[in-house]
């Protein structure tokens, strides 16, 4: 079916933007005008070959779909359901809106999966699971799944970030102790001395300091735009991609990123298979959501060997991007029965190692970052010490 977009007007004065897919534009001038709503402009639109540039925050994800988990469970309807969290000042603005336009496409009779897959920010692990539920008249407990997964999940990123903090605050320290020395100090060590001192050392601080005194302004504007131009980067898709690239490039950080692959690939192929889920659709759903290109790329390979009725232990012992570990528990659940109890165990243990390497990786780094910091300002001071020194031997001649 053709998508529209449009442009209305509330009942209470505000302007609404929004798109639906229907068969006609009748269709939707009846659907919005049955709204209450006053229609500004309607038009066609070509369908897009690929999603939004930003996805939805996971906070978003997390809060809405265990609201939404407890209203249905409590008996409200679906969308009264969305009208209520459609608006809570708890979620973004641009994620009230896609709630607003899922409102209307139920009102055309769609699915709350097939409206949710036209907004194109929900990942298709969290469409699947609705429209699992929704076929199966368990949304409410599908919901709560959605709900204690992308919890888990965010549990996980909060504290490996949280670990990081000092290291962090450790390196903008010794960033602010360089730039304290270079444009305080310096200068008025040269100031009284007037001689331009021979150290290589200061001798590039000094010009660096020249060169940021007589341009501070463009400097400043490029700083921002760069500072802002890649936190927005690193915030698309294309962004998170690069980055797990450059972060793979640091053994124990690419350690730490494997664990986080395997523990992602068998909480969400558990949750999918519990849900109802088709193993071959969940194989490739779980292999997306690793974010690791080795099981990515493993996925196509792993979906044909059991459609061809291998089970996916061989499959996973034969393509070998999974340790074997994994492997042997997943055939002890498919030989029990209890494959997504087994998965849930798996995910659950590879968590936790997870958690270990991430404070072992912080209790080496935060020594080495203090002995760095520490010894570049001894070498800093001993630089500078010279210097003076140098400059009052040619004072005294």
């Amino acid at each position: 079916m053709p998508i529209y977009s449009y442009q209305v007007m509330s009942p209470d004065g505000k302007k609404i933007r929004g798109s639906m897919e229907a068969v006609s534009e009748m269709t939707v001038i009846n659907t919005l005008t049955n709204k209450g709503f006053v229609i500004l402009d309607i038009k066609e639109v070509k369908r897009r070959g690929f999603g939004p540039i930003f996805a939805v925050k996971l906070e978003d994800i997390v809060t809405f779909s265990r609201q939404l988990s407890v209203m249905i469970s409590a008996g409200v309807r679906i969308r009264n359901a969305l009208e209520i969290l459609s608006k809570q000042e708890s979620f973004s603005k641009r994620f009230r809106r896609v709630l607003s336009n899922i409102i209307v496409s139920l009102e055309t009779g769609l699915s709350l999966a097939e409206a949710m897959r036209n907004e194109k920010v929900f990942d298709e692990i969290f469409i699947n699971l609705v429209e699992s539920g929704e076929k199966g008249g368990v949304l409410d407990i599908a919901l709560e799944r959605i709900a204690t997964f992308y919890e888990d999940m965010k549990r996980l990123r909060d504290e490996v970030k949280s670990a990081m903090t000092y290291p962090i605050f450790v390196l903008i320290f010794a960033i602010i102790i360089v730039f304290v020395i270079s444009f305080f100090i310096l200068p008025r060590l040269i100031s009284a001395f007037g001689t331009l001192p021979t150290n290589p050392v200061i001798n590039t601080l000094i010009k660096v300091n020249r060169f940021l005194s007589d341009n501070w302004s463009w400097v400043l504007v490029a700083g921002i735009s760069i500072a802002v131009g890649l936190y927005v980067f690193f915030k698309t898709k294309i962004g998170v991609r690069v980055k797990s690239i450059m972060a793979n490039v640091i053994p124990i950080v690419r350690s730490i990123r494997y664990g986080l692959a395997v523990e992602r690939f068998t909480r969400t192929l558990g949750v999918l298979l519990e849900s109802g889920v088709a193993i071959t659709d969940a194989i490739e759903l779980a292999a997306r959501s690793s974010e690791n290109h080795r099981i990515e790329d493993a996925a196509p390979e792993m979906v044909d060997m059991v459609k061809k009725g291998v089970s996916l232990k061989e499959a996973l012992l034969t393509v070998g991007v999974l340790p074997k570990i994994v492997a042997e528990m997943v055939g002890t659940g498919e030989e029990t029965g209890k494959l997504p109890e087994i998965l849930e165990k798996v995910s659950e243990f590879y968590d936790e190692e997870v958690r270990n390497k991430v404070k072992k990786l912080v209790s080496m780094v935060e020594p080495m970052m203090i002995a760095l910091v520490g010894g570049f300002i001894a070498f800093l001071a001993l630089t500078m010490y010279q210097t003076i020194f140098t400059m009052q031997q040619s004072i005294g001649r």
